[in-house]
Parts: C-alpha cells; structure tokens; sequence
C-alpha cells in the first residue's frame, strides 16, 4: 500500500473512531481519538522518515562511490605531470616535497567534515606518501591477512589502470564497518593513487538530520492534536453527531492534504529512479515539499547529471578504444565477464593478408609525414571495407593487414565474406589511386590471399599486454600465399576454394613451392564472386612489346627484402608498362623478387629502381635464358622512361 493511500485510510479510521466515540460518550472518545490522532501521526511520519532514509542512502552511496572514484582520476591525473618521464624515484625526497605530499595525502571531505583521506603507493604495494607517516614504507600486503579484501583490490591495481570496491574494517567501538576504495594508475609512472573513504561518513549526517526533522515534525503533530482536541472537546459534546460529521469531513480533507504533500515528491522520485533504471539519465524531479525532500529531489538531479558525464566518458572509452581493436572485440571486452580472461578456443576461421607492392620504394623520397599521411589515406579505406565485412583486424603491420572472419562471434560464411572482402578491397584501391592521382602521389598496387582453417582464437599475452588475436598454421600458411599474389590479385587456398568454389571465378591455377611447407600448393586466383556479393575484379592485360634495341639492366636477386645476389648485363627483349620479358645468364627462380637498374649508355645505373617478381623461367642448353617478370613497383622517374621505351619498340 502507497503512503498517500495509508495515510488517506488512517485519517478516514481516525474520523470513523471519532464518530462512533462521540456516540458512546464524548469525553471518553475525545480522550481516545487524541491517543489515536498522535499514534497516527507518529507512524505517518516514521514511515516518510524511513522511506526518506532508504532513498539518501541509496542515492549518497552511489554519490561517494563516483565523488571518491573521480577524486582518485584527478589526483592521479595531476600526479602524472608531476611525476612521469623520470628514471628513477627517491621516495625519501618525494616525502620531503610537501607540495607533494599535501597533493598526495589530502582529505576527502563532506559538508559535515573529513570523511577519507588519499595515499600513494606504488605498483608493488609499499606506501610512499600516507596520512600516517608511519605507515609509510610499508607494504600493503602486511594487512593482507586482516584485510584480504583491501589487499586483493590494491592487488589488482597493479595490472588493472582503474579499480574500486569496498572492505569491511571495525571501528574504534568494535562495530563492523564498511570503506570504499579507489585505486588509479599514474599513467607514466610506476605509482597508484588510491581515495579511502567511510560511505557512511557521507549519509549518516544526512540521516541523523531527517531523523531529527521527523521527531520535530511528531512533537508538533502531538502538540497540535492535543491543543486541538482540548478546543473542541466542550464543542463535540454539545454539538454531538452534528459535530461528529463536520469534523469527519475537515478530518478527511486534511489527512487528503497531508497525504499528498507528503506523497507526491516522493512519488515524483519513485517516477524519476524508474526512469533512470531504464536509461534516461536527463530526467529531473521538482525540488519541491518538506526541505529534507527537496533535498533528496536535489541530489537525485545531481545524480542524473553524474550518470550523464559518466556514461558520456564509458562511449569515450569505447570509440577511444575501437579505433584500436574492432567494435565487436570491444563490445565483448567491455560486456563480456570473461572477456578480459586469457585463453582461447579452436575454431574454423577464413584468414585475409594483404600487402602493398613495392610501397617501400614507392616512399622512399617521402618525409616521415608524407609517409603516414600516404597511408593513412591507404588504410582508411581499406579498414572502412573490412569494417563493412565484419572482419576484424588482428594486426596492421606498416602496409600490411591481417584480418580474420569468423571470430568472436560465429559467421556461418566465413569464407565467401572473406573472399568478397579482398574483391571489395581491391576495387576501392581504385579510389584510392584516383585520389592519389589527383594529388601528384604514387599509383598502389596490392596483394592479398585468404585462407580457411582451424586456428586458436581468443586473449594471448600477459596480465598487463593482452591481444584478441588467431594462432595457428593456417596463419602462416596465409603469409605464405601473400607474397605470390600479385598487384591486383586475390589468391585463395584450397581449403577456402572447397567451400566457395559454386559462388566464384577462377582465373590463374598456380602450383607453387612455399617455405616451411612440404610440397606443393596449389593458389586459386578469384577474379569475381556471385550472388549476393557480385563483385569483380578486372585483370590487367599485358601487351608486351619487342623492342628493336634491348634495354640493359643489372638484375639484383632479393630475399626477404636484402640483396643475396647481382646478375649484370641482363637485356629487356620486350616491355610493357607493368612487365617485361628478360633475357640473362646465371641462377634465377620462379617467384624470386628482385630489382631492377636500368644502364645508359656508358652502363652506368640510371637513377630510380623497379621492384618485380619473376613469373617463369626458360632455360636454354646452350645460352642464354629468358624470364617473365611481372613489375610491382616502378620509382615514378622511370615510369615515363619505360612508356616512351615500349611506344618506340611498338612503332
């Protein structure tokens, strides 16, 4: 039953007592109807008084936990310019600086006086600066047997950069007590700020007042009823049911208005604390009614505007946050209990690797900002597709990606979005490239491979470096394919063309000899997928052209990016602008990257390099061979000397 409504009852009892009394014997009911009148009013206001408790403590608590949480992050926050950036710390000088220690050890007060304290320590728990200068030195862990709970959040700390909680303690009195305490990392430094304070020391002042304004408000009901009942007691006697029925009539009125004075903010407040439950943190209460009330209503406006800036800098965090990791691994990490916990599980996922060719030479000139402002351009696009596929990217190596789909959450086509993708990706490079066109900036090619299998998914590292990453040999297997995708391709293993191979196009069959793994594998080039992605990808025709006069070159043989060898006097025999048919004397393997110097006529080199990979080799008993090698990087001073080298061959 509501208060208004138990109130409203009482009075109409009260007034039904009354009459039946002034009909029995109007002294004798007057006598009891005075008794009863008090006892009601005692009751009313007990039960407003308690109501009004539940709700301050209720709403105070979570008041301190946020005032000794944001108290914490200040300090912390202030310690950190202060203190970072050092090599070393002497805590003997640190407790000497007393702008320092009046910083680090200040009180946590309320409007009725101190209630906490700040303190410093470091990440192995010794305290540096204390309020207690004889705790100071010493280790937190002392007090792990007395206080385990304080010590597992002081624990935690260590690791965690924001932690909080209570710890129960006994008070000079031997009664059991609670204290809250927050513990932030200063960021920089090897320090932890931690805010101690006692909750109750934040509503018990606030109690003791409603108590005492609820005691005032039973004298004066007490004081009025009698005062009352002693000025109508000649009156009812005379006036009897006449009386008794006017009487029950104010009686009922006021008891109706007192009801609803007393009701209503409360009521208002039940509406509010609804209303933030289901999230709407903006809604504000009218500060109205008795002032421990309005009080109330004040500090549930506050509340609201709290819950507001909090959950403004939680989606901080977590856009913060997203632009490291992928949303979903975000969501998980933030919602998830387990989330955090290190570990994983085995799962079939699709594997994409991409790489730019010949992005090394193409920056070469560049200044570290050209550099990254290149990229960035590069990588926003191609994280805004693998976003829009749900892949989520495990590692962006320089001009690299390692993306995966499948994980964390199931993806019942895996591979036909991971194929998608890379199509997808390759034809917003053309966007990029027109862009870069635009700006007097290199044109990009790219590479990618995907692959299918089952690999280890989940939180790999340590407490204090976790990554949500997959682990496994189709990984490498995946790395492997990479580096034989040319400019424009997308390779697939077969593991992944087993499952797709009804929805795609298939251009090149490639059987190729990879490192680490035994025999030979066979690539897949997917040129289009169907239904409901129908995406494709133009391959580029290669027209080349026999040139009257060979170009000669030295051909430099790579190997993981370094020179392991040099063939000079090699000869273009024919040219086009993106490959080039060779003719040379010595070793040379399939798939080998290598680089190529143009000579002039003096068979100096000329300035610029083109980076390329060789595709086949013809060998000769009795002379020279030829190789076909596809160009993955060509310096831009050199571009036009093989257009107008091709133009001439073709005229």
């Amino acid at each position: 039953m509501s208060i208004r409504s138990y109130l409203i009852l009482s009075y109409l009892a009260l007034v039904l007592l009354i009459t039946a009394g002034m009909l029995a014997g109007a002294h004798w009911v007057g006598k009891k109807v005075r008794a009863q009148s008090a006892a009601f009013s005692e009751n009313g206001v007990r039960q407003v008084t308690q109501a009004n408790l539940r709700l301050s403590e209720d709403i105070l608590k979570i008041h301190g936990e946020f005032a000794v949480e944001d108290i914490a992050q200040a300090v912390a926050k202030e310690l950190s310019y202060i203190l970072k950036g050092k090599k070393s710390y002497n805590y003997a000088n640190m407790r000497r600086n007393q702008a320092l220690r009046d910083l680090a050890t200040q009180p946590i007060r309320t409007p009725e006086g101190v209630a906490g304290y700040v303190d410093l320590l470091d990440n192995k728990g010794i305290a540096v600066l204390h309020p207690n200068r004889e705790v100071e030195g010493k280790n937190f862990r002392l007090w792990a047997g007395e206080f385990p709970d304080m010590w597992r959040l002081v624990e935690r700390s260590f690791t965690e950069p924001l932690v909080k909680g209570y710890y129960s303690f006994l008070d000079k009195n031997g009664r059991a007590r609670q204290k809250f305490m927050a513990l932030a990392q200063v960021r920089g430094t090897p320090f932890i700020v931690a805010s101690v304070v006692n909750i109750d020391e934040f509503f018990l002042p606030v109690h003791t007042k409603i108590n005492q304004s609820g005691q005032e408000v039973a004298g004066l009901a007490r004081h009025g009823i009698k005062q009352y009942y002693d000025e109508l007691d000649w009156r009812v006697k005379m006036v009897g049911l006449i009386g008794a029925g006017g009487f029950s009539l104010i009686g009922l009125l006021f008891g109706l208005f007192f009801a609803t004075a007393i009701s209503r903010p409360l009521v208002r407040l039940r509406d509010g604390v609804r209303e933030i439950g289901e999230g709407n943190f903006e809604v504000e209460v009218p500060e109205k009614g008795a002032k421990e009330v309005a009080q109330l209503a004040h500090s549930f406006n506050e509340l609201g505007e709290q819950l507001t800036d909090y959950i403004a800098k939680r989606d901080f965090i977590r856009d913060t946050f997203g632009r490291y990791v992928t949303h979903e691994v975000v969501k998980r990490l933030l919602e998830s209990e387990g989330g955090l916990a290190l570990g994983g599980e085995t799962r079939e996922v699709s594997i994409l690797m991409s790489d730019l060719r010949g992005f090394t030479a193409l920056t070469s000139e560049m200044t570290p900002d050209e550099v990254i402002t290149f990229l960035n351009r590069y990588l926003a696009r191609m994280i805004q597709v693998l976003t829009d596929y749900k892949a989520i990217i495990d590692e962006i190596m320089g001009d690299g990606i390692l993306a995966f789909f499948g994980a964390p959450e199931p993806l019942d086509e895996h591979p036909a979005q991971a194929v998608a993708c890379a199509l997808a990706m390759q034809k917003a490079l053309e966007d990029v490239n027109a862009a870069n066109a635009r700006d007097g900036l290199p044109h990009l090619e790219m590479g990618i491979a995907v692959g299918t299998g089952q690999v280890v998914v989940g939180n790999i590292g340590s407490e204090t470096r976790t990554k949500y990453s997959v682990v496994g040999s189709p990984v490498n297997f995946v790395s492997r394919m990479e580096s034989f995708a040319l400019g424009g391709q997308v390779l697939i293993s077969t593991g992944t063309f087993s499952q797709i191979k009804n929805l795609i196009e298939v251009g090149e069959v490639l059987e190729v000899q990879m490192k680490g793994f035994p025999g030979r594998a066979t690539l897949f080039e997917v040129t289009a997928i169907g239904p409901p992605y129908n995406l494709r990808v133009e391959k580029k025709q290669e027209l080349l052209t026999d040139l009257t006069a060979p170009l000669p070159v030295n051909l430099y043989r790579m190997r993981d990016k370094a020179v392991i060898d040099k063939l000079p006097e090699v000869l273009i025999t024919r040219l086009c602008d993106t490959a080039a048919t060779l003719q040379f004397s010595g070793e040379l393997h399939e798939w080998e990257d290598v680089r190529l110097k143009l000579l002039n006529e003096q068979r100096q080199e000329l300035p610029g390099k083109i980076y390329g990979k060789v595709l086949s080799i013809q060998l000769a008993d009795d002379g020279p061979g030829q190789a076909q090698v596809r160009f993955t990087s060509v310096s831009p001073d050199l571009a036009e000397y093989i257009r107008q080298a091709a133009a001439m061959g073709a005229s």
